[in-house]
């Protein structure tokens, strides 16, 4: 139903992720750090039209091309994160300078709540699990007709988000992986903002953080 295309996208090798319905030929675009050219890119030649683009976390190298895209596209809307990420919003100027990137352009995104479900294809929602620790307001989408679950910089294989950035906290982020993401199916797909693909069945078994 549902092709998942990897983009690694700005100079931290960001896993950007297209979700593309196989029929309906429309796709969301999920944390566009950079290299809004390659994305545009690669929806062109897949022939897929974007619906929507999704957050889990405001930092720079999550939603750099946000802008550019949005030049491009519109009308398209802006999912997440949760509220309690709006101050790292309003620091992305301060963001782009330190680490010599171009203004990102302005967005207004439409933040989450805990448990909303968006219904971003006709067969296919995702559930807004809220789990903050690498930021205040960070979530992760759980698609449970697909079996996966989009973990941003929660949860890595073999590791976990960093905390010691503003708004960072270890004991909450090992709180949100445990409550959130460790109870779904451990045949459930992981696909995290860096690093290659896990389950969350092989994270229970071997991630050292947990």
């Amino acid at each position: 139903m549902l092709d998942i295309l990897t983009l690694p996208v700005s100079p931290f090798s960001q896993n950007c992720r297209l979700l593309i319905h196989d029929e309906k030929r429309t796709a969301v675009v999920v944390d566009p750090g950079g290299n809004a050219n390659l994305i545009v890119s690669a929806l062109e030649q897949n022939e897929a039209q974007p619906v929507a683009i999704v957050l889990t976390h405001i930092h720079l190298d999550h939603v750099a091309a946000v802008g550019a895209l949005l030049k491009k596209y519109p009308n398209l809307p802006i999912y997440g994160p949760q509220q309690d990420d709006a101050s790292l919003l309003l620091a992305l100027d301060q963001q782009s300078a330190a680490f010599g990137f171009a203004h990102t352009g302005s967005f207004t995104p439409q933040y989450v709540t805990d448990g909303q479900v968006l219904k971003l294809f006709p067969d296919a929602s995702f559930k807004v699990l809220y789990t903050p620790g690498h930021t205040p307001g960070g979530v992760c989408y759980y698609c449970q007709e697909e079996t996966f679950v989009l973990t941003g910089d929660t949860l890595f294989a073999g590791s976990i988000g960093r905390t010691d950035f503003p708004g960072g906290s270890f004991e909450d982020l090992i709180t949100s992986i445990k409550s959130k993401l460790l109870v779904l199916p451990d045949e459930t797909e992981v696909f995290s903002g860096h690093g290659p693909d896990s389950t969350i069945g092989a994270e229970k078994k071997s991630n050292p953080f947990l």
